[in-house]
Protein backbone atom coordinates (compact mmCIF):
# COMPACT_ATOMS: atom_id res chain seq x y z
CA UNK A 1 0.00 0.00 0.00
CA UNK A 2 1.70 3.12 -1.31
CA UNK A 3 2.29 5.55 1.61
CA UNK A 4 2.57 9.34 -0.25
CA UNK A 5 2.59 13.09 0.48
CA UNK A 6 -0.41 15.56 -0.95
CA UNK A 7 0.97 18.39 -3.33
CA UNK A 8 1.71 21.29 -2.08
CA UNK A 9 3.64 23.88 0.33
CA UNK A 10 5.49 21.47 2.75
CA UNK A 11 3.97 22.97 5.52
CA UNK A 12 0.55 22.17 4.77
CA UNK A 13 1.08 18.98 2.76
CA UNK A 14 -0.65 15.79 4.59
CA UNK A 15 0.91 12.02 4.59
CA UNK A 16 -1.77 9.00 3.55
CA UNK A 17 -2.23 5.60 2.13
CA UNK A 18 -4.31 4.32 -0.59
CA UNK A 19 -4.97 1.04 -2.25
CA UNK A 20 -5.00 -0.07 -5.80
CA UNK A 21 -4.50 2.26 -8.84
CA UNK A 22 -5.32 4.59 -11.67
CA UNK A 23 -6.25 2.30 -13.69
CA UNK A 24 -8.60 -0.33 -11.48
CA UNK A 25 -9.61 2.58 -8.69
CA UNK A 26 -8.84 3.67 -5.39
CA UNK A 27 -9.70 3.90 -2.11
CA UNK A 28 -7.80 6.55 0.31
CA UNK A 29 -6.93 5.24 3.74
CA UNK A 30 -8.18 7.98 5.72
CA UNK A 31 -11.15 9.26 7.42
CA UNK A 32 -14.19 7.59 5.30
CA UNK A 33 -11.96 5.55 3.34
CA UNK A 34 -13.66 7.08 0.09
CA UNK A 35 -13.73 5.51 -3.22
CA UNK A 36 -12.58 6.90 -6.65
CA UNK A 37 -13.47 5.30 -9.31
CA UNK A 38 -11.09 4.14 -12.65
CA UNK A 39 -13.79 6.06 -14.81
CA UNK A 40 -13.06 9.61 -12.45
CA UNK A 41 -9.50 9.21 -13.06
CA UNK A 42 -9.88 8.56 -16.52
CA UNK A 43 -12.85 11.72 -16.59
CA UNK A 44 -10.04 13.33 -15.27
CA UNK A 45 -7.15 13.04 -17.43
CA UNK A 46 -9.47 13.40 -20.27
CA UNK A 47 -11.03 16.69 -19.59
CA UNK A 48 -7.23 18.16 -18.95
CA UNK A 49 -4.98 16.62 -21.53
CA UNK A 50 -2.80 18.73 -22.74
CA UNK A 51 -2.68 21.64 -19.92
CA UNK A 52 -1.29 23.26 -17.11
CA UNK A 53 -4.01 23.78 -14.60
CA UNK A 54 -4.11 25.50 -11.33
CA UNK A 55 -4.78 22.62 -8.72
CA UNK A 56 -7.08 24.72 -6.62
CA UNK A 57 -7.66 22.58 -3.54
CA UNK A 58 -9.55 24.94 -1.45
CA UNK A 59 -12.10 23.98 0.50
CA UNK A 60 -13.61 26.99 1.21
CA UNK A 61 -12.91 28.86 -2.32
CA UNK A 62 -11.69 26.34 -5.23
CA UNK A 63 -9.94 28.05 -8.09
CA UNK A 64 -12.19 28.40 -11.13
CA UNK A 65 -10.78 26.45 -13.69
CA UNK A 66 -8.91 24.28 -11.19
CA UNK A 67 -8.94 20.33 -10.34
CA UNK A 68 -10.80 21.63 -7.18
CA UNK A 69 -13.33 23.12 -8.64
CA UNK A 70 -13.98 20.24 -11.38
CA UNK A 71 -13.80 17.53 -8.95
CA UNK A 72 -16.78 19.49 -6.86
CA UNK A 73 -19.36 19.59 -10.07
CA UNK A 74 -18.19 16.43 -11.63
CA UNK A 75 -17.79 13.75 -8.89
CA UNK A 76 -21.31 13.00 -8.01
CA UNK A 77 -22.24 11.49 -11.52
CA UNK A 78 -19.06 9.80 -12.06
CA UNK A 79 -17.85 8.75 -9.30
CA UNK A 80 -19.76 6.22 -6.54
CA UNK A 81 -19.56 8.88 -3.31
CA UNK A 82 -19.66 12.73 -3.83
CA UNK A 83 -15.97 14.29 -3.76
CA UNK A 84 -14.65 18.01 -2.62
CA UNK A 85 -11.87 20.25 -3.51
CA UNK A 86 -9.60 18.47 -1.19
CA UNK A 87 -9.77 15.26 -2.07
CA UNK A 88 -8.35 16.92 -5.08
CA UNK A 89 -4.80 17.06 -3.40
CA UNK A 90 -4.80 13.19 -3.12
CA UNK A 91 -6.20 12.22 -6.20
CA UNK A 92 -3.33 14.64 -8.08
CA UNK A 93 -0.74 13.05 -5.89
CA UNK A 94 -1.80 9.83 -6.70
CA UNK A 95 -1.48 10.63 -10.55
CA UNK A 96 1.82 12.14 -9.90
CA UNK A 97 2.92 9.23 -8.25
CA UNK A 98 1.86 6.83 -11.06
CA UNK A 99 3.94 8.64 -13.44
CA UNK A 100 0.66 10.33 -15.16
CA UNK A 101 0.96 13.71 -14.34
CA UNK A 102 3.53 16.02 -13.43
CA UNK A 103 3.26 18.98 -10.93
CA UNK A 104 5.38 21.95 -9.97
CA UNK A 105 4.71 24.54 -7.04
CA UNK A 106 5.18 28.02 -7.16
CA UNK A 107 4.52 30.00 -4.01
CA UNK A 108 1.83 28.09 -2.77
CA UNK A 109 -0.10 27.46 -5.91
CA UNK A 110 0.43 23.94 -7.49
CA UNK A 111 0.28 23.68 -10.94
CA UNK A 112 -0.74 20.31 -12.79
CA UNK A 113 0.83 19.19 -16.36
CA UNK A 114 -1.43 16.78 -18.20
CA UNK A 115 0.18 15.14 -21.08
Amino acid sequence: MPKIWTLGHPSIRTEFEYSGDVSKGVILHFSSNPHISSEFFQAILNEFRGRTIKGGFSMTDPISGGLGEWIQNNSKPINPINLTPRHGSFIAAILVHEGFITSNLVGNRVYLNFP
